[in-house]
């Protein structure tokens, strides 16, 4: 390639700098479904052009709303529309990560690292050169690898502009190094990397029954006023919160049509013609596939064995060849091509390397308008003074209810995490009702409009029993609940170890009997989820056939486990990966190590959020004034 062409290519790819370097290493924040901001203090009202607050440090509203700018031109550069739902997760995004940039900035003042020389860029470069360049086509040789010598050359020769590259590294330095200095690690032993061999790659199969105890009917639990108050005293301090609200809240789903199913098959269709064509898979994935977690990497899954994936997905892929392309095959998630890249091993221990990409089927326009208008029906008429749930009822919206305490940090039920509704929870009036689009990310993915109003709301402490009277009744039916499954285990076990089969067990005490396929400590499991708890107890059975003691899981769900089959792992194949395993093992306690430091950092924070200050306000009641 000429070096204009590499010009070219490093300039579009570093024409923005810092603001993506401030995301990329103070981003830390999880967001949409993960842990929000914290800080000393996070209420509180600002001048009205100010954003928020950090310590001293004023956020503005134009400095906030050039930020976000930025994000929609990354979307729009790489051809992608924001929704609705992604704008209000890409809101408090944008605002969390303002916030971490100052405090960085001022650890970097503060630890005296925040000046960089030119002479420690390039060495920076030439060390660890960015990602920009090892994935540059002309860096790289024939069979894909980085050519480090040509880099070199290219970066000794003073007729190439690296000011793109010069300026990145400049803004990412700083925090590289905050980074290394904070989570410096000792060198992870080999005992860690067998650990966590095993945990990645053993393999078992299991036979389980399970006691969900919501399916329980006519759970009998003293729910008199004595037991309640009784209840609530020994229980007290499971209330305590500095400021709280309790929500009713209905979800309508953005469920897609027949017609927006159609859509989807015909672009894959299209994607499988391309294919057919000579189109490059990895291209098709990155540009395409509606699965975040593999695009990057050009759609690759890894390895798998079976019961690992969706059964569609799995069928198609263990029935190709390796090498061939298959679908387009419908599951729960989307239609996914699938490029099988490789198998091995034999019967139920054949595993596939595989590659896909997923189009995902998403409600159309007709659709969302419906479910907007159902909603505002739903808001016009509880403003006009009827009741939340009776209108939900009128209007046969099924997914509804009423939350318990909802503390600074908890999720919000139907929503997640969402600063504009916890703002509303923590300053409007109760009465107050709004709306918020939202993407549940369960399996499958669920998009909806969910409607909140305010039930009552509660200052720092612990409520009165009157107060928060329905919660404390619900949580003695819970706990009722869940001593009527961990009883229905035990009988099941005992049925189980006099020698009555594991799927008449579970019939006559009310269970659900099941099997997985095979699984690693890892892995997301039909009908179980992804339980460290049933992983641990499943790879903890010594021996083939052996039963567990009931156990329960943190949604309540109580289970019992027999080991059917278990595979054995191959010495050699840990000695090739141990190196590779030890370095990631060291570069996550690096990370988890920043983002605990960074997470106290913020605790002890004064941060205010001034961004819907004025969206919700207590309204006094006309009454109240005359």
């Amino acid at each position: 390639m000429a070096h204009s062409e590499t010009l070219r290519f490093l300039r579009k790819k570093m024409k923005v700098i810092f603001w993506f370097t401030a995301v990329v290493f103070i981003g830390l924040v999880i967001f949409g479904w993960g842990a929000g901001l914290t800080g000393r203090e996070r209420r509180g009202k600002l001048d009205a052009n100010l954003a928020g607050k950090v310590e001293n440090h004023e956020i503005s509203y134009l400095d906030y709303q050039n930020a976000l700018q930025f994000e929609y031109e990354q979307a729009y550069g790489e051809g992608r529309s924001i929704t609705e739902s992604e704008a209000e997760i890409l809101r408090d995004r944008v605002f969390y990560t303002l916030i971490n940039r100052y405090l960085a900035n001022d650890e970097m003042k503060n630890k005296k690292i925040d000046k960089i020389t030119n002479l420690l860029i390039y060495e920076s470069v030439k060390r660890n050169p960015p990602e920009a360049i090892t994935q540059n086509p002309s860096f790289r040789t024939e069979d894909g690898m980085f050519n480090r010598p040509l880099f070199e050359e290219y970066l000794r020769n003073p007729q190439i502009d690296w000011l793109p590259i010069e300026n990145m590294v400049r803004g990412n330095l700083p925090y590289q190094r905050l980074q290394q200095l904070v989570g410096t690690f000792p060198v992870t032993t080999n005992i860690e990397a067998q650990i966590e061999y095993v945990f990645r790659y053993e393999q078992a199969k299991a036979s389980y029954i399970k006691y969900d105890p919501f399916a329980l009917e006519n759970i009998a639990a003293d729910t008199s006023d004595r037991a309640v108050d009784a209840y609530y005293q020994a229980n007290k301090e499971k209330y305590r919160s500095e400021g709280a609200g309790i929500i009713n809240y209905a979800m309508i789903p953005l469920m897609p049509t027949q017609a927006d199913s159609q859509e989807a098959h015909a672009l894959a269709e299209t994607l499988m013609a391309k294919l057919a064509e000579g189109e490059d898979f990895q291209f098709l994935a990155e540009n395409f596939s509606d699965d975040g977690g593999s695009k990057a990497r050009g759609g690759v899954l890894g390895w798998f064995g079976k019961g690992q994936m969706v059964e569609p997905f799995e069928q198609a892929a263990f029935a190709a060849d390796s090498g061939a392309v298959v679908g387009p095959v419908l599951t729960d998630f989307g239609y996914h091509i699938i490029n099988v890249l490789g198998k091995e091993g034999n019967g139920d221990s054949t595993r596939v390397l595989a590659a896909h990409i997923l189009l995902t089927i998403e409600p159309g326009q007709d659709t969302e308008s419906a479910a907007k208008d159902l909603a505002n029906s739903l808001i016009f008429q509880v403003e006009g003074g009827e009741n939340f749930f009776e209108v939900c009822e009128a209007l046969e919206i099924d997914s509804i209810g009423r939350s318990g305490l909802i503390k600074d940090e908890d999720p919000i039920p139907m929503i997640g995490f969402n600063e504009r509704i916890r703002t509303m929870i923590k300053t409007a009036k109760p009465g107050t009702i709004d709306q918020v689009i939202v993407k549940l990310r369960e399996r499958p993915i669920l998009q909806g409009i969910t409607v909140v109003q305010l039930h009552k709301r509660f200052s720092e402490g612990v409520p009165e029993l009157i107060d928060i009277r329905d919660q404390v009744v619900a949580d003695i039916l819970m706990d009722a609940r869940k001593a009527a499954v961990v009883e229905r285990g035990r009988n099941a076990q005992q049925l189980i170890l006099t020698g009555t089969p594991m799927t008449e067990a579970a019939k006559q005490t009310g269970g659900v009997f099941d099997t997985t396929g095979f699984v690693t400590r890892y892995d997301w499991i039909e009908g179980v989820g992804m339980s460290p708890k049933f992983a641990g107890t499943l790879f903890g059975l010594p021996e083939k056939g052996l039963v567990s003691r009931p156990i329960m899981t943190d949604d309540g769900s109580v289970f019992i486990i027999r080991l059917d089959e278990k595979l054995e792992l191959n010495p050699e194949e840990f000695n090739r990966m141990a190196a590779q395993i030890k370095s990631e093992i060291a570069q996550f306690n690096r990370e988890n190590a920043y983002e605990k430091w960074f997470s106290n950092l913020r605790k002890n924070s004064e941060i205010i959020d001034n961004r819907f200050a004025d969206h919700y306000t207590d309204i006094v009641d006309e009454k109240e004034t005359e």
